[in-house]
């Protein structure tokens, strides 16, 4: 008699212990992925970049974005300050140049519609006029959806 409730308690426990084994846990799902190439050191928002090649990868289009990126120095987040949906031609990242920095300021995906914007640090009026207006550049992103 007392065999009969053992053995019930027994594959009771094999059976939760088979459930929680065959269960996959849940990961998020690529939204994007893409490739750039820098030819000089950029700043992005807290992150130096050095000149090289840099992939990045955004795993999800909810707020706030973020993206991976890995490059010469490895892995870095990097998150936007503002996410717009946009209908752009090209991707791109937008690079500000002035008083002699460059610093990422968007960071245009095409493939999903989305334009991240990025801090950029303000220069002093007094440097700025000493030191010219401030340039755009336009450097081509690879970008592949999943």
């Amino acid at each position: 008699m007392k065999s009969l409730p053992n053995r019930m308690l027994v594959i009771a426990g094999f059976a939760l212990a088979a459930v929680f084994a065959s269960a996959v846990p849940a990961s998020a799902q690529l939204v994007c992925k893409g490739s750039f190439t820098l030819s000089h050191e950029v700043r992005w928002q807290n992150a130096t970049l050095p000149a090289g090649d840099y992939t990045f990868e955004m795993q999800s289009l909810a707020s706030p974005s973020r993206i991976t990126l890995k490059g010469p120095n490895g892995y870095q987040f990097v998150t936007a300050m503002v996410a717009n949906e946009t209908n752009i031609g090209q991707s791109m990242l937008i690079v500000e140049n002035h008083s002699g920095r460059s610093t990422i300021s968007e960071l245009r995906l095409s493939a999903i519609g989305r334009t991240l914007r990025y801090a950029v640090p303000k220069a002093p009026k007094k440097a700025e006029v000493a030191q010219g207006p401030v340039t755009r550049e336009q450097i081509v992103v690879a970008v592949n959806v999943k």
